[in-house]
Parts: structure tokens; C-alpha cells; sequence
């Protein structure tokens, strides 16, 4: 990377925090659900229907915000999103009942995603084709860290604030990046007249029948999936089982994203070697087997230590399959890259929260039903990566 501009640097430096927005909003609140419980007189279960009702936005969001940066530009669409992310951040502050937190934080979802979803597309078309694996996986790189590293910022927000702290900070967050994007942001996109015409839901269904764009997708989820499921699970395996305090709880979520961060960078120096397409089965393999030790190391009731080394080598091939699969996924699409970027994050959203049903579903309380559910998204991705539906590389996909 260090042949790039310091326009470019700047470029980079909004699409990370864009992109870091959706994961720390998700995530940072987290700490406060007994706080919010408790003002607000409701049970737990009614504060995690907010986070529900977050992911519902984001998912719904993100099919919205492709298509419009196909047809109005990128830097518009991103500052509109930005500032409808603002005004539910702000109306967080006056919510009076549990219900009201469902809608709001839906609102917030819907606008907070737009960065994230065509900071994608502000990839492919800024930067040369031969450096968008190495954007895409700083990129993946803060996709992966911010969900793990945002339970600890709530917490210190908490520690100086009451819950609602956690809103005022995501205000601040929001009119930051609406300043840093409006300054800072250039338009990326040049503007074609037939684009004005397409049928956003020909243009979805065009896109999801290019095999390469459905199997990376789905790979996409599935290690997203296989992350959500390390995440809920953490304070189960760490704090409970392993018996570590908070404390310890926080180093080794700190281990594990430096794996994602290494695997990120292993990226753009192994691409150099090998093929992007063979790094992601190399990747899946490394995965596999990884899920398959922690299988047999939890079945045997090792230690805890034991656990954790053969699981942080189970995280680290995610930070290798965020970007490629990003890459293979999204840069076919010159013209239309808005709308696959759209597509792109709605599969993959959709994909994990499956996964993160099916483990809440198979789960006993045992340690032994995480390592099953770790090992079924590898077995999910060996039968996606290497199913007939790989066999048809060529991109049939038209812009008219």
C-alpha cells in the first residue's frame, strides 16, 4: 500500500470508519441491555428484540442504499444515509418505551448500512483492480475487529456514563463521518444514462444467477456466520468454562482480532502467490481442520488454554476469507457495483444470522454444541465452494 496518494489515504481512512459504523453500533450496546431493561421496567428478551430489529434494518437497508448509489453517485447516497443514521441516533435520546427503541433503532440500521454497502462500491471505483483485494481486505479487517472490540468501548462508555451514553456517542460518531464524507469524499462514480432505466429487481436477479457472485456470497455468510457464533459464545468459553475474569475475557477477544488482522494481511502478500479463488479454498481447508481439532480438543474436556489455541487458529483463515470472497463477489460488476455490493451484504447477513439461529438451536449450554456449530459452517463451505454450482466461471451479466 504504499504506493497510494495521500488522497487515496484519505479515501481509504472514511471507508474503514464507514465501514466500522454498522459493527460498533450493532455491538457497542450490548454491555447496557440490563441498564435499558431496567429503565425502561421490561425483561431482557424485550432489549434483545432491539438488536433483532437492528439487523432486520441493515438487512433491509442495504437492498435500498445499492441501487440508489447505481443511479445518484456514491457520495450522495452515503451523506443522506449518514444523516438519517443521525436523526434516529438522536431520537434514541427521547425514546419513552421498549417499542419505541425497536422502530428507532430500525430507522438507524437502514442509515447507518448505506456506508457500509457502498463503501464497496467506492472500491471498485476508485482504485485500480489490482489493488481492490488489498482495500477490501482493510476493509474485511475492521468488519471482522469491530464486532469483537466494540462490547469493550460500550463498556467504557458505561463505566463513565449511564446507558444512554451509549446513544450521545453514536451521534457523535454519525456527524463525524457525515463531516469527514462531505470534506473528504470524492465522487467516485461516473454517471450512465441507461442505469436511470433498470429494473432494480431485474437488475438484483440478473446478478444473483452469475454463479461466481452466489458462491462467494454464500461463503461470505458462512464465515461471517461462523464469527457471530464465536461472538456469542465468547463468555461462555472464556468466562464460564474457562473460569477467566473480565479481564481476560477482554486480552483474549484482543488475540483473536489480531488473528483476523494477520489473516487480513497475509492477504495482500499471499495473492501475489496464489490465486485469489485457490487462497479461499486454502483458507477453508486451513478452517476445516482447525474446526475439526477444537471438535475432538472439546469432546476430550481439555483445559481451557488448549481450547483457545486451536480456536484462535480457527478465527485467523476468517480474516483471509473476508476480502477474497468480497473481491471474486463484487468487482465483475463495473457498472453495477452499488447494487452487487447491496446484494453482496444481504446475503451475508442473511447467511450468518442462520447460522447464529441454528447454533441458538442445537446449543445445551455445553461447550461441545459450539465446536458442532463451528464445524458445520466448514462443512457448509466445503459443500458450497465445491458444488457444480463453481464449475461455470464466465459472467454472463449484463448493464443494459
Amino acid at each position: 500500500m504504499k504506493n497510494f496518494t495521500w488522497m487515496q489515504w484519505i479515501v481509504i481512512l472514511i471507508l474503514s470508519l464507514l465501514t466500522a459504523l454498522e459493527p460498533l453500533c450493532i455491538d457497542m450496546y450490548l454491555p447496557g441491555f440490563i441498564q435499558i431493561a431496567e429503565a425502561f421496567s421490561t425483561p431482557m428478551a424485550a432489549v434483545q428484540i432491539s438488536l433483532s430489529t437492528f439487523l432486520g434494518g441493515f438487512a433491509i437497508g442495504q437492498l435500498i442504499w445499492g441501487p440508489l448509489a447505481d443511479r445518484f453517485g456514491r457520495k450522495k447516497p452515503i451523506l443522506l444515509s449518514l444523516f438519517i443514521f443521525i436523526l434516529a441516533s438522536v431520537a434514541c435520546l427521547f425514546v419513552e418505551t421498549i417499542e419505541q427503541l425497536w422502530v428507532v433503532r430500525f430507522i438507524q440500521a437502514i442509515g447507518g448500512c448505506g456506508g457500509v454497502v457502498i463503501s464497496r462500491a467506492v472500491v471498485t471505483d476508485y482504485f485500480d483492480k489490482t489493488n481492490t483485494l488489498k482495500i477490501f481486505a482493510l476493509l474485511a479487517l475492521i468488519m471482522g475487529v469491530a464486532p469483537i472490540l466494540a462490547p469493550a468501548i460500550g463498556n467504557a462508555v458505561l463505566n463513565r456514563f449511564e446507558w444512554i451514553g451509549l446513544f450521545h456517542a453514536m451521534v457523535v460518531l454519525g456527524v463525524a463521518l457525515f463531516l469527514l464524507t462531505l470534506l473528504g469524499l470524492p465522487e467516485t462514480y461516473t454517471f450512465r444514462q441507461d442505469n436511470k432505466h433498470n429494473n432494480v429487481w431485474r437488475s438484483y436477479w440478473d446478478i444473483l444467477k452469475v454463479r461466481k457472485f452466489l458462491v462467494y456470497s454464500l461463503l461470505a455468510g458462512l464465515a461471517n456466520g461462523a464469527l457471530m457464533i464465536y461472538v456469542a459464545n465468547g463468555p461462555l468459553l472464556i468466562m464460564e468454562y474457562g473460569g477467566f475474569s473480565g479481564n481476560i475475557f477482554s486480552l483474549v477477544i484482543g488475540i483473536n482480532a489480531l488473528g483476523l488482522m494477520i489473516g487480513s494481511y497475509l492477504t495482500t502478500v499471499l495473492q501475489k502467490h496464489i490465486p485469489t479463488n485457490k487462497l479461499v479454498k486454502q483458507a477453508l481447508l486451513f478452517m476445516g481442520i482447525a474446526s475439526v481439532i477444537l471438535l475432538i480438543t472439546m469432546y476430550m474436556n481439555a483445559g481451557i488454554i488448549p481450547i483457545l489455541f486451536v480456536l484462535f487458529f480457527y478465527v485467523f483463515p476468517i480474516g483471509i476469507l473476508f476480502p477474497t470472497t468480497t473481491e471474486l463477489a463484487i468487482t465483475p460488476f463495473i457498472h453495477n457495483s452499488g447494487t452487487a455490493s447491496a446484494l453482496f451484504g444481504s446475503i451475508q447477513l442473511m447467511v450468518a444470522f442462520i447460522c447464529s439461529l441454528i447454533s441458538n438451536a442445537i446449543s445445551d449450554g455445553s461447550i461441545l454444541t459450539v465446536g458442532v456449530a463451528f464445524l458445520c459452517c466448514c462443512l457448509a463451505s466445503f459443500i458450497v465452494v465445491f458444488s457444480p454450482i463453481n464449475s461455470k466461471e464466465k459472467y454472463t451479466y449484463k448493464t443494459n
